[in-house]
């Protein structure tokens, strides 16, 4: 099973866990199986399109194969995308096979309702696969509709996206949004009576986790330096998640004499290379720590041995206070986010972090500085607000939400 190190592989195991300890059966599918496991325990049933990860060759082979495989039912989910998507892509042209390895996969596992995390090109086939086989489907929509640069957007002029998406959206029974910023994109398409809202969620008990080891001997642990202020992030290691301007903050804190706080950046996917330029760079190597793909409990740890957590995502995708915010959060931090898309909405009464124009370094050095100079006693009471908020978005909470709209949906599907 796929080790959660993105935020959609692990939101889908963590709330199938959740799910399966209901009584209830799930079924998870995934690109590839890779060779080691799964350290959440979730015990669902999974299908993989792919043995391992694929290459262009790899790619190629699972195309013939399910064209192969059903022909007429293939050419009938490509002539249906190409009804809203007038432009032949090979995305189009490979996902159409996915489509027949999902008719496969529903065939086996003959679900009562299907989820599908995000409405890119895998979910219109999901979708057509779900209508032919007479299943209800829901949406869990992210930033791929708001945002401009994602999926099919930035090839679409403003009718030929109101044509894809309200065809496209109109497939799903519910559309579930992560947050209220996220769901405008479908509401632009939909009625409000078709769009729900409820937040992500994070497993708040493991980032609760009484773990006996204390602050020094989890820095000693993770090689962390034991008298630093430690700012921290988590995320892939892609521009849009603002490792970048968390790095140039820091170093506008060292020049200004603070030799002390230092920042630890955690990612999952992606290169760290350039972000290591970065740092030398701006000449402080030694100041800031990276980790790559690391355990569920090593992650704790990370997060336990941080004095202060930050969200500088600065795309359009920044549509929700997601899981790794959400976590330190959980953790007892206190955080400092961008006011960008839906992170606001992680600090709703202001009295757990700051709120700082996006892409605006200066103003994160100085909201870092802000909380460096309050007392621990204020820093403590912050980040037991954080943890206040992360509560009430644990994953049990979030998935028996979800779990209730199902039921919802089957029944009105099935009258």
């Amino acid at each position: 099973m796929p080790p959660p190190y993105a935020g959609i592989p692990k939101l889908s195991l963590l709330q199938s866990r959740v799910w399966k300890k209901e009584g209830h059966k799930v079924a998870i599918i995934f690109v590839y199986r890779p060779a080691n496991g799964d350290d959440l325990g979730v015990g669902a049933e999974y299908f993989f399109e792919y043995s391992a990860r694929p290459n262009k060759f790899k790619k190629v082979l699972f195309l013939l194969h399910y064209f192969f495989a059903n022909p007429l039912l293939y050419l009938n989910l490509l002539k249906s995308y190409l009804k809203i998507y007038p432009h032949l892509s090979k995305e189009a042209i490979l996902y159409s096979a996915y489509g027949v390895f999902i008719d496969k996969v529903f065939s086996l596992f003959k679900p009562d309702i299907v989820l599908s995390e995000a409405a890119l090109i895998k979910t219109f086939m999901a979708a057509q696969i779900a209508k032919r086989q007479k299943v209800p489907i829901v949406f869990d929509n992210y930033a791929e509709i708001h945002d401009m640069s994602m999926g099919v957007n930035p090839h679409l002029n403003e009718n030929e996206r109101k044509k894809y998406w309200e065809s496209f959206l109109n497939l799903a029974d519910l559309i579930i949004a992560p947050s209220y910023y996220s769901a405008k994109g479908p509401l632009t398409y939909l009625s409000k009576e078709k769009v729900e809202v409820v937040y992500a969620g994070s497993d708040y008990s493991l980032c609760k986790l009484e773990i006996s080891s204390n602050r020094q001997s989890l820095r000693d642990y993770l090689k962390l330096p034991q008298e630093s202020f430690l700012v921290g992030t988590v995320g892939a290691f892609e521009s849009r998640k603002g490792h970048d301007h968390l790095i140039k903050a820091i170093g506008k804190i060292l020049k200004l004499g603070y030799n002390n706080i230092e920042a630890v950046i955690c990612g999952g996917s992606g290169d760290a290379t350039k972000w290591k330029a970065l740092v030398e760079e701006e000449g402080i190597e030694g100041k800031i720590h990276f980790f790559g793909r690391i355990s569920e409990e090593d992650l704790a740890k990370v997060y336990k041995s941080l004095d202060l957590y930050c969200d500088l995502q600065n795309t359009p995708r920044a549509c929700c206070f997601g899981m790794a915010l959400l976590e330190a959060m959980a953790t007892g931090l206190p955080i400092v986010v961008y006011n960008n898309g839906g992170l606001p909405e992680a600090i709703p009464e202001r009295e757990n972090g700051f709120i700082v124009p996006t892409n605006d370094i200066e103003a994160v050095s100085r909201a870092i500085l802000k909380i460096y100079q309050l007392s621990p006693e204020k820093r403590k009471e912050m980040g037991m607000k954080s943890s206040a908020i992360a509560t009430k978005v644990d994953i049990n909470s979030t998935a028996e939400i979800k779990l209730n709209w199902f039921k919802e949906v089957i029944n009105k599907f099935n009258k």
